[in-house]
Formats: C-alpha cells, structure tokens, sequence
C-alpha cells in the first residue's frame, strides 16, 4: 500500500491501487466554529484530521491498511453559532450528509469509521444518528463516543470538565499545527471555568455560558508536550474502538 493515506492528496489510480487491500477508511468529521481569539475556526477539523492521521499508523502496525477520507469540515455547532465565522448545520443536514458520505464510502471500503473531537450534544447526537442510519442502509460505519465512562478516564480533567479551546484543544493544536496558535492571544487569555456545568444548568449558547470570548478552560496551560500524549490517547482509542467494531464484521 502506498505510503500516503491522505486521499484528497492521491490519484485515483493510487486509491485503486490501495483499495485492493481492502482498507478502512477514516472519515473526519470537524466543525467550523469559534474557538476563542488565539484558535482558528477549523481546530476540529485541523484535530480530527490529525487524530485519523495517527490512527492510520497504529492500525498500520496491527497490520489493517487505512486511508484518510476527505474532511467534513461542517456539522452542528449550535453553541457557538452567534460568533463570526461560526458555520452550524441544522441536525437534519449534518445527519443526511453523514450518513449519505459513509454508506457512498462503505461501497469500496472495509469499513468507515467516524473521527471527530467536538464534544456538543447535538453535535454528538447526528454523528450517532448518522451511524444509525448508515448502518440500516447496509454500511459497516463505526463511531467512537469520546464521552462514554471508558474513555473519560483516559482523557484528563480537561477534556471531562468540558474544555472549549482551553488546554485539552490548545494542547492538541500546539502539538500538530503550531503555527495556527496565536500565540500573543493565548498566553495573556485569563481561565475561565468548564464548558460542561453550564450545560448542566441548561444554558443554550457560549455567551450565555459566560463565554463572550468562545473559549472555556485555561490555554494557558497548554503544552505542545500535553497535546502529544493526548494524540497517543485518542489514537488509541480510536484503533482499539475500530478493530471492536471490524470484529464484529469479519
């Protein structure tokens, strides 16, 4: 199989010549979104993409051939929809797009599995329905719910107290696309307590939880180092969460 598994960067006859090896393909799923003054609004994608990256090398080793389909780099970001840049699918959309671009994919490939890091409950809600779907129109699609007991304890305070662009993502970013950190703006951003609570209480947008800035959490305790040992995490969350799934189909 060739050495790059970025489709969006290979011939069609390369994937041809790599579909032969009846790979997985790793579809990831980001959202165009506010993330404070010092993050881009397509950290979930520019992180999606790079945890698929560094999945595709792990199920390398365990000898399972992968390819990095396209990004999605729309979904539900409905929290963060009153900011400038913001771009929010409604659920229905997101779902249909989903489920459409993984049952398309499952056509040549082993299996699909979904690769995303945005943590708001819509969000969440049509990339589990998207499964469901495509898994009833015959797809062998797959998708790792970060936020389930198994995993949070592997994930770090951060991460379960409901981090927004705090250290859990600023780390994430300074490890895979440091150039894409401000960081003037991250290094004099004042912590601000969790995302999640607020969601507890109800609250329905960033502003409303106290947000004004799209952030939540403490970038300024990010480290590139901290971003690296959260990738090896996902990684291998995702690889082990992919072969359960494949083991229930081969």
């Amino acid at each position: 199989m060739a050495e790059n598994v970025l489709m969006p960067e290979m011939s069609w006859t390369e994937i041809e010549e790599a579909l032969k090896e009846r790979p997985v393909a790793l579809l990831p799923v980001g959202n165009t979104e506010a993330h404070g003054p010092h993050l881009p609004v397509a950290t979930d994608t520019v992180i999606a993409i790079e945890m698929a990256r560094r999945t595709a090398l792990k199920l390398k080793k365990r000898g399972l051939p992968a390819l990095i389909a396209p990004p999605i780099t729309f979904c539900v970001s409905e929290l963060g929809a009153e900011f400038p840049g913001t771009v929010s699918l409604p659920p229905d959309t997101a779902v249909a797009l989903l489920r459409d671009v993984s049952v398309t994919l499952a056509k040549k490939f082993r299996a699909v599995a979904l690769v995303g890091i945005n943590q708001e409950a819509a969000n969440l809600e049509a990339l589990k329905r998207a499964t469901e779907e495509a898994k009833k129109a015959g797809a062998s699609v797959c998708f790792t719910e970060l936020g389930k007991k198994r995993w949070t304890d592997r994930l770090g305070a951060a991460f379960n107290a409901g981090d927004h662009a705090g250290s859990f993502e600023t780390s994430l970013m300074m490890a895979c696309a440091r150039s894409q950190v401000r960081e003037k703006e991250r290094i004099s951003l004042p912590p601000m307590d969790p995302l999640g609570p607020a969601l507890k209480n109800g609250v329905k947008t960033f502003a409303e939880a106290g947000g004004e800035d799209a952030y939540f959490g403490d970038p300024t305790a990010a480290s590139a180092e901290e971003g690296e040992a959260h990738f090896e995490t996902l990684a291998d969350i995702l690889t082990l969460s992919i072969l359960e799934h494949l083991g229930s189909k081969m």
